[in-house]
């Protein structure tokens, strides 16, 4: 259900975004060259897991940042950005076994509730949680995630 109120969430935020400012939201990771594709506008997102990984590594570090400088707003929209880059990744492992395809769409899921019980906080509810708080489910979902590019 997180993941529902996230993704809808993000939705939600990317329309008002593009609708009332025409997308000058400031890219909050690296890009990682021609392996890309469009969305919201023109920003670009990887188009291959381990790029996409490579995102999320980014983002991850502005989010931890932020939270860690106790200014867990300034990770707004690279929570948000985010949640764009998990959403492609389960697309992106597709070639994988089906072991394989269950076990990223488990850690996939699993950032998704980490990060959106941090966005949760940003928006005072009271599921929120810190960086620290779930940096172990993290860390764990992304090591579940890096194995498959190896």
């Amino acid at each position: 259900m997180r993941k529902v109120r996230f993704l809808l969430l993000i939705s939600l935020c990317s329309t008002l975004t593009l609708g009332f400012s025409g997308c000058d939201v400031k890219d909050s990771a690296k890009k990682t060259g021609a392996t890309s594709s469009k969305h919201d506008g023109g920003h670009k997102h990887a188009t291959t897991l381990a790029g996409a990984l490579k995102e999320i590594e980014a983002i991850r570090s502005t989010i931890k940042d932020a939270f860690a400088k106790k200014a867990p707003d300034d990770a707004h929209d690279a929570l948000h950005e985010i949640g764009h880059v998990l959403g492609s990744v389960t697309g992106l492992a597709a070639p994988a076994t089906d072991e394989a395809k269950k076990s990223v769409k488990t850690a996939v899921d699993e950032l998704f509730d980490c990060f959106g019980a941090m966005d949760d906080t940003l928006h005072q509810k009271s599921t929120g949680k810190t960086y620290e708080d779930v940096a172990d489910r993290i860390e764990a979902a992304m090591s579940t995630l890096n194995a498959m590019v190896k």
